[in-house]
């Protein structure tokens, strides 16, 4: 081929890109602008109620129950885990059996007022609903970074001491042990439980919320924090939960993803909900409350009368 016809199928070359050029452009524009136009926008799409039923509208309606799991962990042989800081936990592993018959749960819906006698323990999660919820006059014991240990010692034990014998609470929620997931899951459990015994004998009339330790994001998850270890934490926090005065409460499926993890959408850190989702955790809360009945006073006996 001389130099003539190689110049000459250049320059087709060259106008054909220059043409063609603009209409390749226009429809990648195209098609990318119909993909964010299909995009869902998942930033109002929580499912408050977790199973899609109709909310009750009315103060004192029976809202679906709380979806719970069916069965509970049974022990079997355990397996070696290597913590974080390089400790060595035996972990009980675990397979599914039928759960011993418990009191029905029967939550109810209430308005903001049922919070003004409720205090709140726990961590940077519960924080972030003193900061951006609306529980309106509820009180916090919570702290960036609190943990189970740190909440049952004495040190920290003296200013919660001090708030549960000032007021009469009639609720208290505990939400910890995401900080100490990948610690040792017995001594974690029985500072948490520590805590609880301690929430009792000082506040002896209150209702006792246990709450789920939120999920992670997939992208959040590394060897000693992840939602696996989530799970057996919260499987055992739960195993303190008698649904007599002391309940348990999985704000979780509000908040996954289909595979068990934080929603993206929903947090940038992987491990805190973005602000405007906690006012939607506090309309949560309050459908998802325990009103105890008063109990009747007693009629006095009346002998009966003989016939005249």
């Amino acid at each position: 081929m001389n130099k003539f016809k190689q110049c000459t199928y250049t320059i087709i070359l060259l106008l054909t890109c220059i043409v063609a050029s603009p209409m390749i452009f226009k429809q990648i524009w195209t098609t990318s602008a119909e993909k964010k136009k299909e995009t869902p926008k998942k930033i109002v799409e929580l499912d408050l109620n977790q199973n899609g039923a109709e909310l009750p509208t009315e103060a004192g309606q029976v809202p679906p129950d709380q979806p719970t799991p069916d069965t509970l962990a049974t022990t079997l042989p355990v397996q070696t885990v290597t913590g974080a800081d390089g400790s060595v936990t035996e972990i009980p592993t675990t397979t599914t059996a039928a759960a011993p018959a418990q009191p029905s749960v029967n939550f109810v819906k209430s308005d903001f007022s049922y919070f003004d006698d409720a205090l709140f323990i726990g961590d940077s999660r519960t924080v972030g609903i003193q900061d951006w919820g609306s529980l309106g006059n509820a009180d916090f014991f919570c702290n960036v970074g609190l943990n189970t240990q740190a909440a049952s010692s004495s040190s920290v034990d003296g200013d919660l001491a001090s708030m549960l014998n000032s007021n009469n609470y009639g609720k208290v929620y505990i939400m910890l042990g995401i900080n100490e997931v990948g610690n040792d899951f017995n001594t974690t459990f029985s500072n948490y439980q520590k805590l609880v015994e301690n929430v009792r004998a000082k506040a002896p009339n209150a209702i006792i919320y246990l709450q789920s330790n939120l999920h992670v994001a997939a992208f959040a998850e590394d060897g000693s924090i992840n939602n696996d270890r989530i799970n057996t934490l919260n499987s055992m926090i739960q195993s303190l939960a008698d649904n007599k005065k002391i309940y348990y409460l999985d704000i979780n499926p509000v908040f996954d993803d289909d595979y068990g993890c934080l929603r993206e959408d929903c947090t940038e850190d992987g491990v805190h909900v973005f602000g405007v989702y906690y006012p939607s955790w506090c309309d949560w809360y309050a459908l998802h409350t325990i009103q105890e009945q008063p109990t009747a006073p007693l009629q006095p006996i009346t002998e009966a009368q003989p016939e005249e």
